[in-house]
Order: structure tokens, then sequence, then C-alpha cells
């Protein structure tokens, strides 16, 4: 089970997202929070830290923690692991599922995963729509020792969410390479472009707090859709 920092960061983060905050755009105090999920004040400042970190909130010194409000406003946010449904929450965000099987990985798959070869990988190809435009095409890999089940119905909706919510998985971080290239003939089709178009393509490795990685992906986005956030915090030395 994650540190109960972890866990209360991670129920803040939720309600930001949700918007649970927006009549006052501040968070609950130290105290409040303290009553409320029954743990210290020190655990309260560990998770609130956690949160600042990772571009949510700000502190002012005698006023409290606001919510940032750059959030659901059309960007991919490179700090959250939350997937696109969660990044374009007020938006319509819609799923076609290309192709989904079970497979083995091979020894160049088995190397980006950190697993053995022929080790059983759920493989997920969608096209995903915001708002009905074509978004990006995104190419996944999910060790099926780690993420234990998905079919097709979980994954034409946010699997994410569904592996939060329903499997419990304790997500922790990811790297992410960003990168650009032509799209080829089919991805131009998919995404109603031009083959030799230019696309944003991002590469994700997403671990659990442990450091096993159960998500190896692609994402090819629609270079006139597409916009990535990533906040920064000037801290003094």
């Amino acid at each position: 089970m994650a540190p109960k920092y972890l866990q209360v960061a991670g129920q803040i983060e939720s309600d930001i997202i949700h918007h649970v905050y927006q009549k006052t755009n501040k968070l609950l105090t130290e105290d409040e929070y303290a009553v409320k999920y029954q743990v210290s004040r020190n655990t309260v400042r560990k998770a609130i830290d956690i949160l600042v970190n990772k571009g949510y909130v700000y502190q002012v010194q005698g006023s409290g923690v606001f919510i940032r409000n750059h959030h659901n406003r059309g960007h991919v946010n490179l700090e959250r692991l939350q997937g696109v449904t969660n990044d374009f929450s007020d938006r319509l965000v819609e799923n076609k599922l290309l192709d989904f099987k079970l497979i083995e990985a091979d020894e160049e798959l088995a190397a980006n995963m950190g697993c053995k070869a022929g080790t059983s990988v759920y493989y997920v190809k969608r096209l995903r729509y915001v708002d009905g435009d074509p978004f990006s095409i995104e190419t996944s890999y999910f060790n099926k020792d780690l993420v234990k089940y998905l079919d097709e119905n979980i994954v034409k909706k946010s699997i994410y969410n569904y592996l939060r919510n329903d499997q419990k998985l304790a997500i922790g971080f990811a790297d992410r390479i960003i990168g650009a290239d032509y799209l080829t003939s089919e991805q131009a089709d998919l995404l109603g472009l031009k083959a030799n178009d230019p696309a944003l393509v991002v590469d994700n490795t997403v671990c659990l707090t442990n450091g096993a990685i159960f998500d190896y992906s692609q994402s090819v986005h629609h270079f006139k859709h597409v916009k990535l956030l990533k906040v920064s915090n000037m801290k003094g030395s």
C-alpha cells in the first residue's frame, strides 16, 4: 500500500481534477485535511508539497494554497499520468478501437518493458477523438502480470481510470520522450491529414510506485490539435 501522504495527495488531486474547489479555487487548510483524512498535519504538508511540485497548486504565505488555473484548458499535461480523458475532462473524448489482442513480448518489446521475452502483453491500438476531431493514434502495451485483465469494453473507454479505480494499481511515474516525425499513409488517413505531414510523437514508459513498468506506449498526435503543457516551479537555492 502506498504511504499515507501519497494517498492523501492522490485524493486531493482527484478533487482538483473534478472541480471540487472551483468556487474558491483554494484548498482546505492543513487542519481541515488532517481531520478529513485522519492523518497528521505533517502528512498533509507532504501531500501538498507533492501537488506543488506537480504543478497543481501554489502556496501564498499567510493566505493558503491555491489551484493553478492552467488545468483543463486543452493541453496534454506532461506532469500528470491521468490520460487524455482526464486531461480533457470538460470536452468530449471518444475512442475508436483499431486493434486489441494478447501477444507475447519479443526480445525488443521485453527490453523496453523490463520483462522477459514471452511475457503475455495486452496490445491496444486506438484512434482518439476530442470534440469529434481526430486527436492521436495511441499504441499501447500492458504487461499482463501487472495489468491482470483488459477487454474490448474497457479499452474503448478510459484505461487509466479503470486501472486506478477498479484494479487499484499504484501508478507512480513515467518517462516521456517527445519528438517529431512524418506521418505514414496509414497514420495520415486515420488523422485526416496527408502522408508526410508533420506529427508530434510521444513515447511513454509508465511505472508503478515500485518501479515496475506496466505500460509502454506511443502516441502520434495531430499537429494542429495537440498542445503540451510542462509546468515549472522556480525555487530559490
